[in-house]
């Protein structure tokens, strides 16, 4: 049985893939309290330990209004952390599986085209451009997946879906930014495409990584209330109404949208975003 070193094991994405990887492999999972990933002694330390065939790290500052004002610990987190991670894998011939973000691209590419993972990255969030030091970082493993990923949300942990859902109870009407375009993803289609490359071990690089389809964030919304029963009104607006509502809040991304077209030709075909919704919303609102 291969054993996994999976670090972030108690996350929203790391619970639930520790979960489902037990049944295939030999999994150690960590968390924020049993290795600080930030000491590159720790990092090395624990891998020559557990000597895995396998390094999967969900572990990220992902606070992404949080990491405009904490640059630094978001840069040491997301960025020279990955770099002690990678260095492990590598001194022990461990494939690194690292999970990243639409956040590494500016969000400005024409709405109506979607993010190749050959495409610049060009962040201008500090949540970007941590995440893209870790990618240049988990590159030194040499043998690596880099998962970019986004609007996750999962049973595990807090996300939009379970803010929308609790807003619906306290009002009539919400408002939520409909010119923001991307795949809401489930971490369960995450936690399928990583176990299919952990299985396949394709060609080492970056692959794109959420459900498929794109939408904003207020279509979201109303296919959330539509499945969930609600008859709470969504209200569109801009994300110039937004910043002017919340003048504190980062910049997001106007386009989002990963092609997964990479995913494809090695034989992964993650389900419909509207699909992925309706079967976390079973468990959600059991």
């Amino acid at each position: 049985m291969k054993k996994v070193l999976l670090i972030g094991a108690d996350g929203m994405l790391g619970g639930e893939l520790k979960e489902r990887l037990e049944k295939k492999y030999e999994v150690v999972g960590t968390t924020l309290e049993t290795l600080d990933i930030c000491n590159r002694d720790a990092v090395f330390a624990k891998a020559n330990e557990v000597k895995p065939y396998f390094i999967i790290n969900c572990a990220a500052f992902t606070n992404v209004d949080a990491c405009e004002v904490k640059e630094d610990v978001a840069l040491a987190v997301n960025g020279t952390a990955v770099g002690n991670i990678a260095d492990a894998a590598k001194a022990n011939d461990a494939t690194f599986i690292h999970i990243s973000t639409d956040y590494v691209f500016a969000g400005d590419l024409d709405v109506e085209k979607a993010y190749t993972e050959d495409m610049q990255p060009n962040p201008v969030s500090a949540y970007g451009r941590t995440k893209l030091v870790g990618e240049e970082n988990a590159k030194k493993a040499e043998k690596y997946y880099i998962l970019r990923t986004a609007w996750l949300y999962g049973i595990r942990g807090k996300n939009f879906v379970k803010t929308m859902l609790r807003l619906s109870k306290e009002k009539d009407e919400i408002t939520v930014v409909d010119d923001q375009n991307g795949s809401p993803t489930t971490t369960t289609t995450l936690c399928e495409i990583i176990e299919a490359i952990m299985e396949k071990e394709p060609e080492y690089g970056i692959y794109h990584s959420t459900n498929e389809g794109f939408t904003t964030w207020c279509r979201f919304t109303r296919k959330i209330f539509e499945f969930a029963n609600i008859s709470t009104k969504v209200r569109a607006i801009t994300s110039k109404e937004y910043k002017e509502m919340y003048p504190q809040s980062s910049d997001r991304p106007t386009n989002s949208k990963l092609s997964k077209e990479k995913l494809h030709k090695i034989g992964i075909n993650p389900k419909p975003w509207e699909e992925a919704l309706k079967e976390y919303l079973k468990e959600e609102l059991k």
